[in-house]
């Protein structure tokens, strides 16, 4: 995956996950309202591009598989 086209994102992406998978990953906070806030983060920080981006090489790659 080439991250170029969304460095910016997928920077901040990675930063919200670092600053959350200790804390989720150890139970030490309530699932119910820290998955929300985890959503939401990762949302401000542009996962869906990162996504969108992800799924077009792969599309595209694919094409050229075929």
């Amino acid at each position: 995956f080439n991250t170029e086209p969304v460095r910016t994102q997928y920077a901040a992406v990675n930063d919200v996950i670092t600053q959350y998978e200790s804390v989720l990953g150890m139970g030490v906070v309530d699932p119910e309202t820290t998955l929300e806030t985890f959503r939401s983060a990762l949302d401000a920080a542009g996962i869906d591009e990162v996504i969108a981006e992800n799924q077009r090489q792969y599309d595209e790659w694919k094409a050229t598989q075929e």
